[in-house]
């Protein structure tokens, strides 16, 4: 019997981890005062907001092509994202739609049938086959909730934790990562 881990399980529990992981760090940042939320904190994106807004608009604009359909969030206008809870609210609901096609890739021949499909990232002036779409929204989310996480440190507060393994060991059951 082979120990690899079948294709669809491997793309929806890497889409599911970053869901899991993302409403963990939202979580976290609902314990930051409004000016600590905004605080420039000299960081790629300056604050845990603007890091905040950078994710999801890399999330509204990966999930518009590998589901090929609006993200159902828009980008809105001026300050509306110094509110933190706007910015959540909006950022579940293309977390909804992550889980979405999660549950859409739980099917083997819907897996193989998208995992093999190739999609073209008008950034990238390339194609690209959509399992690697996936496996980019989970490593560039992970990468900005480390900094976000280093930040909600710098603030004083702690951190969830979302490594990857704590989700692996939730899954199963054993304990929840706090």
């Amino acid at each position: 019997k082979s120990s690899m881990i079948p294709l669809e399980t491997y793309l929806a529990t890497h889409l599911r981890y970053t869901v899991w992981a993302t409403r963990r760090t939202l979580r976290a940042v609902r314990q930051l005062s409004q000016e600590e939320y905004l605080r420039d904190l000299v960081t790629g994106h300056g604050s845990v907001r603007g890091t905040l807004e950078h994710m999801l608009g890399a999330d509204r604009g990966w999930y518009a092509l590998l589901a090929g359909e609006p993200a159902g969030v828009e980008t809105p206008e001026g300050e509306y994202y110094a509110e933190f809870g706007h910015l959540e609210t909006d950022h579940s609901v293309i977390l909804a739609r992550y889980e979405q096609l999660a549950s859409f890739l739980t099917d083997l021949e819907l897996a193989a049938y998208f995992a093999n499909s190739r999609v073209y990232v008008p950034w990238l002036k390339t194609q690209i086959p959509k399992w690697q779409g996936v496996m980019n929204v989970v490593s560039h989310a992970t990468y900005h909730r480390g900094q976000i996480a280093a930040m909600i440190h710098q603030l004083g507060h702690s951190p969830l934790k979302t490594d990857l393994v704590y989700y692996y060991v939730e899954l199963e059951g054993k304990t929840s990562a706090s």
